[in-house]
């Protein structure tokens, strides 16, 4: 049965296009976009009432593994800066983690990013004493939601070599596991227990997913969920040997390393005492500075480097809210004439309320940017989101995904495609979001979870979070 969304104001973000007109979806796809569209007997038929609706949104860069953070017990004591507050907080959390927590802060932080229109989450996990399976964990908690999402485990030398190599060969194993054919969970390479499976059938179905350099996404079956990419923490707390082994994955599975990269001083700092190096040229001698990674940050590098991942063309991530939450600083974004994503570093998952605060922040910062440059992020984000699972995300075109945002807003104002950024930064805003289509699948329908049961989950999520809080206390 196709759904037709009729009476709609269709927004679009990439590129920025305004006009009133009706969607089909069939298939998990947008199959037509007319001021007219015929009506058949099957069709489900929903009149948006001149309301806003647009794709959804991507968030560039997620930590959903902080999801059950909120209202967590205080450090012992007080951080001091930046890395303090990664080993007195951060670092305990996702210490901390077990299965269950981790399949729950999957779910949990799906469920979040649903509400205010997000459908798709490029994720930087860690969990240093649940290693094995964890990204398996946590997409059983995403998909028992409905967002897509693109994984991969933050390889670490922090917790010593048997950390590392597990972390290593998480996103080894995960790569593999979706490069697989159907029903195959176990790969060359892998010598763990068996991960449980996510569905009753066992697989996913669809071609092996890949990145083909953005822009340009591949064509592909709009049901694709699930991707990945290879992850690591950031310079300061990788060996270089670490770094030749996650360059080497990249390398066999085509794919990109998401790293965090210049969030703070203390990364350039480190790069230059211990390793008589600048972290861009470190980042270049291991073969990192390539088109297809993403460096989340980005706030502490200098023109230089900014040149050099300029001409390389990969990916930043810029995380405004997230900045200011640790006080490292703003990122010169203006400068970078990459693509630059949007992401919230954990901080949830809305991305209307992180695109208010990216403009806001450089307004503050008297940075030459505008409106227009903060909608460009979000489109970025749809881009990346797009190669790497193989399906057009971020338009309401012809065989683009139907990842569908509904709203309440029914602008006071004209709204048109020249001022668009103008309302998403000063009048929209995630309480609006009414409804969410993902793969032409109701997930949220009238402010109402459609997927899972949330009171029932969120009730769970309560005893686990407790129970998540307990064992952080036991970590020194």
């Amino acid at each position: 049965m196709a759904i037709v969304l009729e009476n709609a104001l269709l927004v679009d973000i990439d590129p920025i296009r305004v006009e009133p007109g009706n969607l089909r979806i069939d298939g998990g796809r947008i199959v037509q976009r007319d001021q007219q569209i015929s009506r058949e007997t099957t069709d489900e038929i929903v009149d948006c009432g001149g309301a806003v609706v647009l794709p959804g949104l991507v968030n560039g860069h997620a930590h959903l593994y902080s999801a059950l953070a909120a209202g967590m017990p205080p450090p012992p004591q007080a951080p001091r800066n930046f890395v303090e507050i990664l080993k007195y907080v951060w670092w305990r959390l996702d210490r901390a983690l077990d299965v269950a927590s981790i399949e729950m802060s999957g779910r949990i932080g799906a469920l979040d990013a649903l509400h205010c229109g997000t459908t798709t989450l490029i994720d930087h996990h860690a969990s240093p004493n649940c290693i094995d399976c964890s990204l398996d964990y946590l997409e059983k908690g995403i998909a028992g939601v409905g967002p897509r999402a693109v994984l991969c485990y933050e390889t670490t030398d922090r917790n010593g070599p048997a950390g590392r190599d597990a972390g290593v060969e998480e996103n080894h194993r995960y790569l593999e596991k979706l490069r697989a054919e159907p029903g195959e969970h176990q790969h060359s390479g892998w010598s763990g227990p068996p991960c449980p499976p996510v569905r009753s059938d066992g697989g996913r179905g669809g071609p092996p997913h890949r990145f083909t350099h953005f822009p340009d996404a591949p064509p592909a079956e709009p049901s694709q969920q699930f991707a990945g990419m290879v992850g690591a923490h950031a310079l300061f707390t990788l060996e270089d040997e670490t770094l030749d082994q996650l360059a080497a994955l990249a390398e066999r599975f085509d794919t990109g390393v998401h790293i965090h990269v210049a969030e703070d001083l203390a990364d350039e700092r480190e790069c230059r005492e211990k390793h008589r190096i600048s972290l861009i040229d470190r980042l270049a001698a291991h073969n990192l500075l390539r088109p297809k990674s993403v460096f989340a940050h980005g706030t502490h590098l200098d023109a230089d480097a900014i040149a050099q991942i300029n001409e390389v063309g990969l990916t930043l991530v810029h995380n405004p809210r997230s900045n200011m939450n640790n006080g490292v600083g703003y990122t010169p974004v203006a400068s970078f004439r990459c693509p630059v994503m949007l992401g919230t570093d954990g901080i949830g998952g809305d991305m209307f309320t992180e695109a208010k605060h990216a403009w806001f922040k450089a307004a503050d910062a008297h940075a030459s940017l505008t409106p227009n440059d903060v909608i460009e992020m979000l489109a970025t984000s749809a881009r990346r989101a797009s190669a790497a699972l193989g399906v057009t995300l971020g338009k309401l075109e012809v065989n683009a995904a139907a990842d569908i945002v509904l709203t309440d807003y029914r602008p006071a104002t004209p709204l048109t495609s020249e001022n668009l950024a103008g309302h998403f930064i000063y009048a929209m805003g995630s309480h609006q979001v009414a409804s969410v289509i993902i793969a032409g699948v109701w997930a949220l329908r009238d402010h109402a979870v459609q997927t899972c049961n949330e009171a029932n989950t969120r009730r769970a999520a309560y005893d686990v979070a407790e129970q998540l809080w307990e064992r952080m206390a036991r970590i020194e």
